[in-house]
């Protein structure tokens, strides 16, 4: 049995279920800042650069949801799931998936999306795991600060490892599909390191190191 990781942004959906998520959040009737598209597209530049400071933009980004209790929570992300993310989503995605399962690989959707929103996708997809920024709660409410290593960068190694321990696993046979950079990490840990749809960085690197590179759009 091998371990399959899966990005989720950009891999296996079509852009980023958390802009779509914060494009949705402005739509709907939640408070959000006039602002909050284009400073949450700027989080987004810094992402794509490298540069972006996690718990900052996470802390922004989550704010709408400040005042929502945990079924009133659920049930909005519900409707964003049925409503956009079904919408995103790849059909070669479905077909990936089901090829390592056909395989009796352990699937894992490794994302540096909230685990709010990873946890709940990951489950339509079908994949029984998944990891992402896990986040604070409070009496129901998210408190907008970080808990533990967040699944960003080399974050996303440490909390590969950590699951693979935990779950009577080894990353020695190992797969990652990703389109980032920077998941260059976990890919480099990777045996199996596949770039999907990659960003210039990646594609460049994959090229270099004669890693697959695949497109499921």
């Amino acid at each position: 049995m091998a371990l399959a990781f899966f990005d989720l942004d950009n891999t296996l959906v079509a852009g980023d279920t958390a802009q779509a998520f914060s494009e949705y959040m402005v739509a709907s009737a939640l408070p959000t800042p006039d602002d909050f598209l284009a400073v949450n597209l700027a989080y987004m530049e810094d992402y794509d650069a490298g540069t972006l400071k996690l718990d900052e933009y996470m802390h922004y980004t989550l704010s709408p949801l400040f005042t929502l209790g945990e079924t009133q929570r659920a049930a909005f992300i519900d409707e964003f799931i049925n409503k956009v993310v079904k919408g995103m989503t790849l059909p070669k995605a479905f077909d990936l998936l089901k090829q390592h399962k056909k395989a009796g690989d352990e699937l894992i959707i490794i994302s540096a999306t909230g685990t709010h929103l990873v946890a709940p996708i990951a489950a339509y997809l079908g994949v029984k795991h998944a990891l992402g920024v896990d986040i604070e709660y409070k009496e129901g409410f998210i408190t907008g600060k970080l808990v533990g290593t967040p699944t960003f960068r080399e974050g996303k190694v440490i909390r590969a490892q950590q699951w693979a321990k935990a779950n009577g696993h080894t990353m020695d046979d190992t797969y990652f599909y990703s389109d980032s950079h920077n998941d260059l990490p976990l890919l480099e840990k990777a045996r199996f390191p596949i770039a999907v749809d990659p960003d210039q960085i990646l594609e460049k690197t994959a090229n270099e190191r004669s890693w697959k590179v695949i497109s499921l759009r």
